[in-house]
């Protein structure tokens, strides 16, 4: 199980709700103790990728998403709060869809850059309301995710 602090939740879901019907993203960092987790919404540069080259970036942002350069530089070279912070996890919304770990969720997820590896939280969102929500970490052969139930505090 995995515990959310409601604030962070909310701020999830209104930025889910605000750029609907597009997918947001972004990232949680903080500690072990939910109470210091911090939500970085993200700004989701899909819709320009695919205006300037829809060969190469067939879909656009109601189908996926893909962080800016300075939202990457943030998640890189940042400083969190407080200073043990840790990216905690990544979250996106599902526009008009299930909260489900899409193949496409799966291999952006096969980074091992991070340690430890973050989780995974997908927000389905129905005609601009959150409806459900869902985090996907690695099983344990590492080969495979598996969703947690996610509780919201």
């Amino acid at each position: 199980m995995i515990r959310i602090p409601h604030s962070a939740y909310a701020d999830m879901s209104a930025h889910a709700a605000n750029v609907y019907p597009y997918e947001c993203c972004g990232y949680i960092t903080g500690t072990a103790d939910p109470a210091t987790w911090t939500v970085h919404r993200c700004r989701n540069i899909q819709n320009d990728l695919h205006a300037r080259d829809p060969r190469q970036y067939p879909r656009d942002a109601r189908t996926a998403y893909v962080f800016s350069q300075e939202d990457m530089t943030a998640l890189f070279h940042g400083e969190f709060e407080p200073p043990d912070a840790r990216v905690i996890g990544f979250y996106h919304s599902h526009p008009d869809h299930s909260a489900f770990f899409s193949e496409k969720d799966r291999l952006d997820a096969l980074t091992d850059w991070l340690d430890p590896e973050p989780g995974y939280l997908v927000l389905s969102v129905i005609k601009g309301r959150v409806e459900d929500l869902k985090w996907f970490q690695w099983g344990p052969d590492r080969e495979t995710f598996e969703a947690l139930t996610v509780e919201v505090l």
